[in-house]
């Protein structure tokens, strides 16, 4: 497909670039990302959809290496935190605050989804992909003992201020880009957020930490599977920073 001028850059990724035009957001993915990580993405979105855990729509158009989305006018949660942030009075420290907390609301949000009939791969069958074998059997066996005491979930495996909108019109936040959710036990989801946060900066990993991590004892997650969880996520962000 072809825009005629009127598209607006609204972001930049490793992968692709999103446009705003004639009010839908068009994904253009480089020309040497593989069509078929483009389809498991809409895919993905399909089942999420199913799910009830967004609202987004994916659409195909005449390229494949372009999907039209709907379009969620409104802010992403990292904009409305670093504006907050820069503030420094004690109002707006506590709005960050509300940032951190807004996540663990999108925890549970996530978790609590009906996974009846939703055709998300397991995370124990897709995480030790790409790995060394040693590696890969160490991880997957983690990964399966953890999901034999713990019921698994949609887990969506990328939740940060990123992935988190705020409509204009209030109706709530909005979850996106689906495409590594996985079913698996929620501590996952927790330490995948923990790896990524750890590598922003250690005061907002202590935050994290302090404002949602708590809830871990609510779901029975001892410190021990934490941990082996946080080191499942690191081998696997690891693997995904070498393939991008």
């Amino acid at each position: 497909m072809r825009f005629d001028g009127t598209e607006v850059l609204a972001g930049k990724g490793a992968q692709a670039d999103v446009f705003l035009y004639k009010g839908y957001a068009y994904k253009v993915y480089r020309e040497t990302y593989p069509v078929e990580w483009i389809e498991f993405e809409k895919k993905q979105q399909r089942e999420v959809n199913k799910a009830g855990l967004c609202p987004v729509r994916y659409f195909d158009t005449d390229d494949p290496h372009i999907i039209r989305m709907d379009y969620i006018d409104g802010e992403m949660l990292e904009t409305i935190v670093n504006r907050c942030a820069t503030g420094g009075k004690a109002d707006e420290i506590e709005d960050v605050m509300d940032g951190f907390k807004t996540l663990s609301k999108v925890f549970k949000f996530v978790h609590k989804a009906d996974i009846t009939g939703i055709d998300i791969p397991r995370f124990a069958d897709t995480a030790g992909m790409g790995l060394d074998p040693k590696q890969a059997e160490k991880i997957v066996s983690i990964i399966e003992r953890i999901s034999s005491k713990t019921k698994e979930c949609v887990c969506h495996l990328d939740i940060h201020f990123l992935n988190i909108m705020f409509p204009r019109d209030r109706s709530g936040f909005k979850i996106i880009d689906w495409m590594n959710s996985r079913l698996a036990p929620p501590v996952f989801d927790y330490a995948r957020t923990y790896v990524i946060f750890k590598e922003v900066s250690e005061p907002v990993l202590d935050i994290y930490k302090a404002t949602v991590l708590p809830d871990l004892k609510e779901l029975h997650i001892t410190d021990s599977d934490f941990s082996d969880a946080v080191e499942v996520c690191t081998i696997v962000r690891a693997r995904e920073r070498n393939l991008s």
